[in-house]
């Protein structure tokens, strides 16, 4: 008599992460609680767990594993539409690069990226610093900058004359109502639906859209070479209109243009808003930083790859992007069934893939809850490990802007502390409040103790 076969090893159940009756971990799903809540149930459940709320379970991939997955078979398995297609209908469109997959998504990505890129900032750099030193050139010692409110306004106004040739100024208060409640209703579901009906957002509504029209229908009667500029993300928008205006309808084009703003303002502006928290909080590197910051600017503005090039200013950056990041998790869905690390995630199911968990882990960056820029210095380089470091999410819809972010962080920063003597209050203790994603609240302020170049030279 012949053994019987060993019968295959089934899937093993999700462990669920308890919660309250009915409305479940959904309060610990808003970007602020985020990571710390997704962190804490890797930590105690595994790669692999469940979360519930309001009839819904999200099957959450966390850990370094799950973001090396991501990244080599996400795309077979996941997509963007259902997380992201409540915020383009908001804007009268079927689908947008964040929303779509495959050759979709690659057809929105040539036509959009290019503007988003590090070069062409640096080749658009006067333009940024423009604005900022517009910003700093009123303060004085003794006055407070509001961090939070300072750096929303700098970053809108930057994207708007480098990306699109415009202005955001007139329209700022329409722009951060309509492009924040939109994905506070829309995606992160912070807000109820009524508040799309309300007289302000409506009024917000319509002159933010009205403004990107009125830039399109300038850059249509107005092409580059006739202005005397270089072509700007509009610019390229109406090209692959031209090339396929099957593809490309109208509404599609003002999504687009929108996207400069929405990708900016509460990603970009928060991030810088933590590094001005971080330099109040550590003085004591400081000096470092404003010494590569007047050698930067000591013949003119300097270039982005200068600036990369500057140790102690790249270091203090990366660390801020890890312990604050711009995109703390993706939310996707199954588009057939797969197995990870012992358990079966059914077609159909929402995911969250918890990038940066691992931002947090002690066994991934030594002593994980320590600000420690020199943990990217070489010789420690804790970031280059696979799966550890995502700051800008992973994989095919990882931040087409990830590059303009990161140089708009490191200009900006080299120019306030190039501009400013900064104080922090050592009473504050960081609150963040998610609008829709994780910032520092309102209270966060810097004490101006004076003023060291004139903002005008930032510019000479």
């Amino acid at each position: 008599m012949t053994d019987a076969l060993p019968r295959p090893s089934s899937p093993r159940v999700i462990p669920t992460v308890p919660g309250p009756p009915v409305i479940g971990s959904i309060t610990q799903l808003f970007p602020h609680r985020l990571r710390a809540f997704l962190t804490a149930a890797y930590r105690e459940h595994g790669p692999v767990f469940n979360v519930t709320g309001l009839g819904q379970t999200y099957t959450v991939l966390a850990g370094p594993e799950a973001n090396v997955w991501t990244v080599k078979d996400g795309h077979r398995h996941l997509r963007s539409l259902e997380a992201w297609r409540p915020n383009d209908q908001a804007f009268g469109v079927q689908r947008s690069m964040i929303s779509v997959d495959g050759p979709e998504h690659r057809t929105f990505r040539r036509a959009e990226s290019r503007t988003y890129t590090r070069s062409y900032l640096g080749a658009n750099r006067h333009r940024a610093l423009s604005v900022v030193a517009e910003d700093l050139a009123p303060l004085r010692a003794g006055d407070d900058l509001p961090v939070a409110a300072f750096c929303k306004a700098v970053i809108t106004e930057q994207l708007a004359r480098v990306v699109v040739n415009g202005t955001a100024r007139p329209y700022l208060s329409d722009l951060l109502s309509f492009v924040q409640n939109t994905l506070m209703v829309r995606v992160t579901r912070q807000r109820p639906p009524l508040v799309e009906h309300l007289p302000g957002f409506r009024r917000a509504r319509a002159r933010s859209l009205g403004m990107v029209e009125a830039l399109i229908e300038e850059h249509r009667r107005v092409p580059p070479e006739q202005a005397g500029r270089d072509p700007d993300l509009i610019d390229d928008l109406l090209a692959a209109q031209a090339a396929d205006p099957a593809f490309w309808s109208d509404l599609d084009l003002r999504m687009a243009a929108m996207g400069a703003f929405i990708a900016g303002m509460d990603t970009a502006a928060n991030t810088l808003a933590f590094v001005l928290y971080r330099i109040g909080q550590h003085p004591g590197l400081v000096p470092a930083l404003v010494t590569e910051a007047d050698a930067a600017f000591q013949d003119g503005p300097p270039s982005l790859e200068a600036l990369g090039a500057l140790p102690h200013l790249h270091r203090f950056m990366l660390e801020c992007l890890r312990l604050h990041p711009i995109a703390p998790a993706m939310t996707r869905t199954v588009t057939q069934d797969f197995e990870f690390a012992g358990y079966r995630v059914p077609q159909g199911r929402r995911v969250i893939v918890a990038t940066t968990v691992p931002h947090e882990l002690d066994e991934c960056f030594t002593a994980a809850g320590t600000f420690d820029p020199e943990r990217f210095a070489p010789g420690r380089m804790e970031h280059r490990r696979p799966g550890v470091f995502a700051p800008f999410g992973l994989g095919t819809h990882i931040c087409a802007g990830s590059g303009m972010a990161e140089g708009l962080i490191l200009l900006n920063l080299a120019a306030i502390l190039r501009t400013l003597d900064l104080r922090g209050d050592p009473t504050y203790v960081l609150r963040e409040v998610a609008r829709p994603t994780a910032t520092p609240d309102d209270r966060l302020t810097l004490r101006v103790t004076g003023v060291r170049h004139p903002a005008v030279s930032l510019l000479a």
